[in-house]
């Protein structure tokens, strides 16, 4: 990384913060959209597996609904994009085979070498997790959806783009509105995107972080 990039990324990671009031604006959110949705596509995965959906809410009376519970945060509403990050409640072996599929056919993988993977996959890992020490895959799922929404938040401070993580969301009444228990997905955590409001007084505050010799262990 040479030191413009660092600069460039240190600035961006001081720069942002997690928004409270956004600035609500009538825009064309297209350039925006199409750029969020190339770095969620691109986001890493564990085993290259993509288990997530992101539902982009649009419908403004959707959001009022899912404001009420989001610990009533007017982000929910205020945010050009409101972004649902799910994982879904139906993962199994045809979910790898699905991805393998697509695998094959980009990388042009021979069946046999398909087969292989996908039972590797769904013997030794789906099914008893024991070769990564998985015992809980719901915890798993959410941190796939948890690190395509880190990877996001730092692309987007990167250009300059303000974000808000939600986490104090109530998965099932956002399953609820979002009809995504039919859609076999459950709600994780939500985002969203925007421009910070002049208004805002928490831009203004210093960043509080541990220093490095606090946070760094080196054995």
């Amino acid at each position: 990384m040479n030191k413009t990039e660092k600069q460039n990324l240190s600035d961006a990671l001081n720069w942002r913060y997690a928004v409270k009031k956004f600035e609500k604006r009538e825009i064309n959110t297209e350039e925006l959209e199409n750029t969020v949705k190339e770095i969620l596509q691109q986001t890493p995965t564990s085993f290259w597996l993509q288990a997530y959906k992101f539902v982009i809410v649009k419908d403004e009376e959707t959001r009022k609904e899912l404001q009420k519970f989001s610990w009533d945060q007017t982000q929910v509403t205020d945010a050009d994009m409101y972004i649902v990050f799910t994982v879904p409640t139906n993962f199994d072996v045809t979910f790898i085979e699905k991805h393998m599929k697509n695998m094959q056919n980009i990388r042009g993988l021979d069946d046999r070498v398909t087969h292989a993977i996908t039972d590797y996959m769904a013997n030794k890992v789906i099914e008893t997790g024991e070769e990564i020490w998985i015992t809980n895959y719901e915890d798993w799922l959410a941190k796939q959806a948890y690190i395509a929404l880190w990877n996001l938040m730092t692309w987007l401070a990167l250009l300059d783009v303000d974000t808000c993580a939600i986490e104090w969301l109530l998965p099932k009444e956002y399953d609820r509105i979002l009809n995504l228990e039919e859609k076999q997905l459950t709600s994780k955590v939500a985002i969203a995107i925007g421009k910070r409001h002049p208004d805002d007084k928490y831009q203004n505050f210093k960043k509080v972080r541990f220093s490095p010799d606090e946070l760094f262990l080196e054995i």
